[in-house]
Parts: structure tokens; C-alpha cells; sequence
């Protein structure tokens, strides 16, 4: 008997591979950078600029992979083959690139990071365009976002606790506590890989032809929603990236607390993301995904000057002020991809093809482009105030500037950007209808 593509457990099968994508991504965002340049005595703006360049090359490669993965065709369907064949390539690229050998220098560096992140697009771009395509609905969408941000969210989770079970005595190192990551992606991602292709299925699409990557990218501009979402969400996501890039710095230097202290942290913060979902995916679909993400953003950066307020060397006074970041976290990471989804129906309706793939790369494009400029934005910018990791003594002030308040600053732009969007539950229900007319809409 077929299993209908948004049935529990399809939805829990999609989900299962964004646990260990986002062990992944905590692990790149947070440790990778001060690994670098602590561990192996790489500068830190030199780090900044790499990691800068890696990501900037991935995001450009973003619409090739996912105009390449809608022109597939098969028995398998247009997502699936890419996700097997990129998942080993991901496998070897997170070994080399996570766990360094002694003596690695810049060019290692750099090689490694361009090889992961190649790798990383090949599976994430047609993993989230198979969820847009597993519904239309604008309802089951913010479904199929919860359930798949919520294992991504799990991930973090997961990602935080496993170093705390293993170290339970003592202050790991990062080469330390990227071991347990690395060991758990290896074994996760494989399995939750297979679990997903075997149990849900395939998804819908209308079949609009296969057009190359620059027709299919010329068409888009005249799809002005997604060219505004895109705007807001790169706003909002550089913040956020300005923040990460820091994050364990200011755990470090402003909080004076260890690493160990930060892994419980980002645990129970993303815990109480998890509790938190359900009502932001209600809330959403009451008033609407976008204004959604414009709440959840932009309360996110007005509780990072919090920290500040927090006493040296108290736990609790922390960890307060990051489960209170939790309650938002889940806007943040279930309404983006959702958004985007909707925008396919809204580019067919005005002469596009039904390319979820080559929408979620530029979103993906988006995103990292965001997260390669927070990089290269807030390392230097941190050190060019006086700030230096490699003194216990360094003044913070530079730090906290960067990392707490140019964020918010920076937010603010993106919820300006999105008030107003055009694209709500009522809108969208329209657009389908016009589609289902004239015989452009999907099964589902």
C-alpha cells in the first residue's frame, strides 16, 4: 500500500537526515573557525577570509546544482539519486575538513573547505527541495518545515549533549569535542539517509520542461516575492552568522566560562526551541510565515545585549538569557524554507517552471552567502577593535560590540524588508487555484 508523502511517518523518515546536516552545521558555524586559528596558529582574519571564500564559491555553485538536480529524471524521481550518490562524498569531505592533521596549514585549510561545502550542496539543495515538493498546501508546508527543522533543532541538540556525555569530567578541547561530531555524522547520516529514501516518497511535480540554468534564472526575475524574501532573509541570517562566528568568544572571554559550559547552553536552548515549536508553527499559520520570521528574528537579536548584564562566571545568569533565545529559535529556522516554497507556484503562475531545486539553491545561496559574510564581517571587525582569542587578557569590548549589537542593527533591515509581504495562506490558495485551471497543478 502507497504511504501518503506528508503520512507521520514519511514526515518523520524526510525529517531524520536534518539531525545529523545540523550537527554539521553547529559544528561549522561554531568550532571550526576557532579550531583553526587557536589549535593550528592560523590568523584570525586569514581564517575569516578563507572561510569567507569557501562559502562564497558554494553558494555561486548553488543554482547549478539545483538547476542540474530539476532536469533530472528517472525512476527515482529528480532528488533522491543526489542525496545517495552526494551523502558518502559528504561522508570523506567532514572527516578531512573537521579533523585537521597536525602541521595543516592555509592551503589545507582552503582545499578542505572548498571540497565539504561542494559536497555538503549536493545533498542539502535537493534534500529541502524534495520537502516543498511533498506538498502544495500552505498549511502542510509549515508542517513539513516543523517536522524537518524540528529534527534539525534535535540535531543541535544531540550535537551539544553527545561531548557532555563523553567528557563529563574536565574541559574538552575542540579537536575533542569535533571528534564526537565527526563519529556521530558518520553514523547518523548514512542511516537516516537510507531510512528517508526507502520510506517517503518522491514528491509531485509538473513537468515544465527542462530548461538550462540561465533561462530558468532569467525567468525568476520577474518573481518580485521571492527577490524581497530573499533580501529579508539574508538580512536576518547575517545577523545571526555576525553572532555565531562569536559565539564561543564571548562564552569564553565576556562570560568567562569553558567550552563544556557552552555545549550546555546551546543544549537546553535548542530543548526549549523543540517545546517551543508547535506554537510557532501555529502562531505562523495564524498570522502568517512571514510575519512569523519577522517576530522570531528580530526578538532574537533584542535579547543578545542581555548578555551583557550577565555576572562573570555565572552559569545560570547565561543560561537564562539563552533559553530565552530558544523560545524564538524555531521561527527562525521553520519559516525561511517554507516561504520559499510557496514562491514555485507563484513563479509558475507567472511563466516559470515548477524548479523547487533551483529556488531552494538560491535560498541556499542566500544563506551562505549570509553566513560567509558574518564570518568575514565579524572576525575581523571583532579583531580590529582589540580584540584577540590567543590572549586570556584581551579586552572584550570590541568583542561584545560585534557580536551582541551589530547584529540587531543589521536584523532590523531584514524586518523593514518583510513587512508587508505579499504571499499569505490567502494569496497562495489563490495562486494554486489559477494553477489547477489550467491543469499546471500538482497531485498534492
Amino acid at each position: 500500500m502507497s504511504r501518503s508523502p506528508t503520512s507521520r511517518s514519511a514526515l518523520l523518515a524526510y525529517a531524520g537526515p536534518s539531525a545529523p546536516i545540523a550537527i554539521l552545521m553547529m559544528q561549522l558555524i561554531v568550532y571550526l573557525p576557532p579550531l583553526y586559528a587557536q589549535e593550528l596558529g592560523l590568523d584570525l582574519a586569514t581564517v575569516g577570509l578563507v572561510f569567507f571564500l569557501a562559502r562564497a564559491w558554494d553558494a555561486v555553485i548553488d543554482p547549478l546544482i539545483g538547476n542540474l538536480s530539476d532536469r533530472t529524471r528517472g525512476r527515482w524521481g529528480r532528488r533522491k539519486p543526489w542525496i545517495v550518490a552526494g551523502t558518502p562524498l559528504l561522508m570523506a569531505a567532514t572527516v578531512a575538513f573537521c579533523l585537521p592533521p597536525a602541521g595543516a596549514g592555509l592551503a589545507y585549510l582552503g582545499l578542505m573547505a572548498f571540497a565539504f561545502y561542494v559536497s555538503l550542496t549536493v545533498v542539502q539543495i535537493p534534500y529541502l527541495s524534495w520537502g516543498a515538493e511533498l506538498s502544495r498546501e500552505y498549511r502542510e508546508r509549515t508542517r513539513i518545515g516543523g517536522y524537518r527543522e524540528g529534527f534539525l533543532m534535535g540535531g543541535v541538540a544531540l550535537g551539544a549533549a553527545l561531548p557532555l556525555f563523553f567528557f563529563s569530567t574536565g574541559d574538552p578541547s575542540l579537536r575533542q569535542i569535533l571528534t564526537v561530531f565527526v563519529t556521530a555524522i558518520v553514523i547518523l547520516l548514512p542511516l537516516t539517509v537510507t531510512g528517508a529514501c526507502i520510506v517517503t516518497p518522491q514528491g509531485s511535480f509538473v513537468d515544465t520542461g527542462r530548461n538550462g540554468l540561465l533561462q530558468a534564472l532569467s525567468i525568476l526575475r520577474w518573481n518580485k516575492p521571492l527577490l524581497r524574501l530573499l533580501a529579508g532573509i539574508f538580512s536576518f541570517w547575517l545577523g545571526g552568522a555576525v553572532f555565531n562566528a562569536l559565539v564561543l568568544f564571548v562564552v569564553q572571554f565576556t562570560l568567562g566560562l569553558p567550552n563544556s559550559a557552552f555545549l550546555w547552553f546551546v543544549f537546553l536552548q535548542y530543548i526549549v526551541a523543540i517545546a517551543c515549536l508547535p506554537l510557532a508553527m501555529h502562531l505562523a499559520n495564524r498570522i502568517g510565515r512571514h510575519r512569523g520570521l519577522v517576530l522570531g528574528g528580530l526578538g532574537f537579536f533584542v535579547m543578545l545585549p542581555l548578555f551583557l548584564v550577565v555576572e562573570s562566571g555565572s552559569f545560570w545568569q547565561a543560561l537564562i538569557v539563552f533559553c530565552l533565545t530558544g523560545t524564538l529559535t524555531s521561527f527562525i529556522w521553520v519559516m525561511p524554507p517554507a516561504l520559499i516554497a510557496d514562491t514555485v507556484e507563484y513563479g509558475m503562475m507567472k511563466g516559470g517552471g515548477d524548479d523547487a531545486a533551483l529556488y531552494m539553491a538560491l535560498y541556499m545561496f542566500t544563506q551562505k552567502a549570509a553566513l560567509a559574510m558574518g564570518v568575514g564581517i565579524a572576525l575581523p571587525l571583532a579583531g580590529l577593535l582589540g580584540f584577540d582569542p590567543t590572549n586570556a587578557d584581551s579586552p572584550v569590548a570590541g568583542l561584545n560590540l560585534t557580536a551582541l549589537l551589530v547584529p540587531g542593527t543589521i536584523g532590523i533591515i531584514g524586518a523593514l524588508i518583510m513587512f508587508n509581504y505579499p504571499i499569505d495562506a490567502r494569496r497562495h490558495a489563490t495562486i494554486r487555484r489559477w494553477l489547477a485551471r489550467r491543469g499546471l497543478s500538482p497531485s498534492s
